[in-house]
């Protein structure tokens, strides 16, 4: 077989997505390694450290992603070598214990992450999930210098505040935020969020364990007209009816999360199952507030599909057995086991094939 050249060649690397295929070519020859390196555009580094070794050898990547201490001195090189990088995920797992802890000395802080969003301003998709180093000035520069980020994951990031997100709401392109866990943002991050050019393109919302935020915050949301997916779930006890009413008037809702709002009751479901004709999914859980007259709301909605009601003690079999019945949209209910007991068999075969009882 002739030998390839340089440009067929990478027309033919650029056919293989697994990365064991991949891996196989880079023994093949020296051409070889050189071109898949080349056409590589996504890398998963499990070693950061060695990252000045081979890094130089992917000048074309547009994704990267490691779940382990990275420094702020290896940020600096992801910028000078990966300019044309738009998804970056640097999410990692740690336990509670660890999650009070100091962070690692070794991990990456808000001056790494000034320096590579200087040098790689094309960022589309950044993760960086329980990174306890970063917080507003870092999230500032990022926002400053990647203005087409469209996806931003900030979940337990505990330095981050009501600034970092002021800045956030100036994106023209964000359709993602996830803010989990990060507890000192409050209404007033809200307030700045509803109020900028990022309510106009947010679809997806994660406020989960935010807990100082209250009603005044909550109504806010309302301002976001294209918001799909929402989650205020353990949220706290400052999130009641009047925050719950507001965000259905958010037409465009289709999954809600308002799991352990221990203060939210009926007139909530109410207003949702009146206003929001599209939304398919609600998670109730230890919503211990809502009653049957809750749940029955949805009979006959024409879009809702999964209903979690678990730890919601006052919701009755026959309540449930009616929303079904009447609900042909309807395919998952999720309840407490405390209510199986409550449940004849006869009218769980009447249900069965219409819809999945799940108990939690």
């Amino acid at each position: 077989m002739e030998r390839l050249g340089d440009d067929e060649l990478a027309l033919v690397l650029r056919s293989l997505d697994h990365w064991r295929d991949r891996k196989s070519c880079t023994r093949v020859c020296r051409q070889w390694r050189r071109i898949e390196a080349l056409t590589r555009t996504s890398l998963r580094v499990i070693d950061p450290f060695s990252l000045p070794q081979f890094l130089p050898r992917f000048p074309n990547l547009t994704a990267l992603r490691t779940d382990t201490p990275i420094s702020d001195a290896h940020l600096h090189l992801i910028a000078r070598f990966c300019p044309d990088l738009r998804s970056l995920i640097f999410n990692v797992r740690r336990s509670l214990t660890d999650l009070l802890e100091k962070p690692q000395s070794d991990d990456l802080t808000d001056a790494g992450l000034g320096a590579l969003a200087l040098g790689c301003q094309k960022l589309q998709h950044i993760a960086l999930r329980n990174r306890r180093g970063v917080g507003d000035s870092g999230v500032v520069e990022l926002t400053k210098h990647a203005s087409d980020l469209s996806d931003i994951d900030l979940a337990w990031c505990s330095k981050v505040s009501d600034r970092a997100v002021a800045e956030i709401g100036n994106l023209t392109s964000l359709s993602v935020l996830c803010l989990r866990g990060c507890f000192l943002v409050t209404d007033i991050g809200l307030t700045h969020l509803a109020n900028r050019p990022s309510s106009r393109t947010l679809t997806v919302l994660d406020l989960s364990e935010c807990d100082r935020i209250t009603d005044a915050g909550v109504c806010q949301l309302k301002m976001l007209p294209c918001l799909e997916k929402l989650s205020l779930a353990d949220c706290g006890p400052k999130v009641t009816d009047v925050g719950g009413s507001a965000i259905a008037s958010i037409g465009s809702l289709r999954s809600l999360d308002l799991s352990w709002l221990i203060n939210l009751s009926d007139a909530t479901l109410l207003e949702l199952s009146r206003k929001c004709k599209k939304l398919e999914e609600i998670n109730a859980t230890g919503c211990e507030l809502i009653t049957g007259a809750g749940v029955l709301a949805f009979s006959n909605h024409a879009s809702m599909k999964n209903l979690l009601l678990a730890s919601c003690y006052s919701v009755s079999m026959e309540d449930v057995v009616q929303t079904v019945r009447a609900s042909p949209s309807l395919r998952y209910v999720g309840l407490d086991k405390s209510l199986r007991g409550w449940m004849s068999s006869s009218a769980q075969e009447n249900i069965d094939p219409v819809c999945e009882i799940h108990w939690l």
